[in-house]
């Protein structure tokens, strides 16, 4: 009852809010403001629905809600599916305790997108709570990070300049947002679509891993039937006898084998899963390596790589607030809590992106 009276009343101050801003002349940066904190009504209202509605049983909930702040390492929120709405994505991922994002660059377009997407969003909250008049509750509900990755992905790896003037651009952007571009890529090889010739492929991925070892940030990779090449590029930059040269690394969005899986981890990379365990078929193969214990929790990262490994019943797409689905068939194939794979998970991702 006290939660149905919450909502009711989140509801009234939501429409009282809305009526407000419509009357009122303002300018575009006073529009702007109260529009955000219009939605931080909105998402508490969304937040009270979703824990009045967990009291009725687990299967009534849209999404369920993380037991601990968790953290979805492939967000592309700056595709089109998203565009004309991404910050109630993001609140609806807060809502599911999901708090922390990031943002992946793809292309030296996308990776400009991110940058002010993640920009956009932490001067927005900023404003939100200095005006919030010392009230933490509405705003704390939609307090989620997002930080980002700058890379060339290789599909796009054609549009990579070998003279150094991409290189230099992705330098430039990440020096300059140092609190919030964490992680050259996402780079790597994909020799199952070859939308860019193996050659172009090859040249990118290798100028990207020497300007993360340049820089000491890590590496976000993606591979897809690539995994000989891809061990073989990384392998330039560790030579025998010297210290590890390579930051650290994860492989994000795996769809391996076993014995791949278990050459990244003796390498003590990170392996990123998606909502692809979840999948019936196409999972189970994935589900038999966390079952077998080739992958430690302390090394696996969660992810959505929304919008796409759609895996809710229902729906085609993905989104931040699903990546609880994924923790969840983790802790089920590893025989753990789901609250302590949220927790590892997180930890891991936060230690390995470098965040306080």
């Amino acid at each position: 009852s006290l939660c149905m009276i919450s909502y009711t009343s989140a509801a009234a101050a939501f429409s009282r809010a809305s009526n407000y801003l419509h009357r009122r002349p303002t300018t575009r940066a006073t529009l702007n403001t109260n529009i955000y904190q219009i939605n931080i009504i909105n998402i508490s209202m969304m937040s009270t629905k979703q824990t009045a509605t967990k009291t009725q049983g687990r299967n009534h909930i849209e999404n369920p809600i993380s037991p601990h702040p968790l953290c979805d390492i492939g967000v592309n929120l700056t595709n089109r599916a998203f565009r004309n709405h991404w910050r109630e994505v993001v609140q609806r991922s807060s809502a599911a305790n999901v708090r922390t994002l990031i943002l992946t660059g793809t292309s030296m377009k996308s990776s400009e997108d991110v940058l002010n997407m993640a920009q956009t969003w932490k001067d927005e909250l900023h404003v939100a709570k200095s005006r919030n008049n010392g009230s933490e509750s509405a705003v704390a509900t939609a307090d989620c990070e997002l930080y980002v990755t700058v890379g060339i992905h290789p599909h796009d790896a054609k549009t990579f300049h070998g003279d150094g003037t991409t290189v230099q651009k992705m330098k430039d952007m990440l020096l300059s947002n140092p609190s919030i571009a964490k992680a050259v890529g996402e780079c790597g090889l994909d020799y199952n679509r070859n939308y860019s010739s193996r050659k172009d492929q090859l040249k990118a991925f290798r100028a990207q891993v020497a300007l993360a070892v340049e820089l000491k940030l890590p590496l976000f990779l993606h591979e897809r039937e690539a995994h000989d090449d891809l061990i073989s590029v990384l392998d330039e930059f560790q030579r025998d006898g010297e210290e590890l040269k390579l930051p650290h690394i994860v492989v994000h969005c795996f769809t391996g084998t076993s014995d791949e899986a278990a050459e990244y981890i003796q390498r003590g990379y990170y392996i990123g899963f998606t909502g692809t365990i979840c999948k019936k078929e196409r999972g189970a193969p994935l589900r038999d390596i966390l079952q077998s214990n080739i992958v430690p929790l302390n090394r696996i990262m969660i992810e959505t790589d929304a919008p796409f490994m759609g895996f809710v019943k229902g729906r085609k797409s993905s989104e931040p607030a699903h990546v609880v689905g994924v923790a969840e068939q983790v802790a089920e194939c590893l025989g753990v809590s789901v609250e302590e794979v949220c927790r590892v998970t997180t930890e891991n991702a936060r230690s390995f992106f470098g965040l306080s």
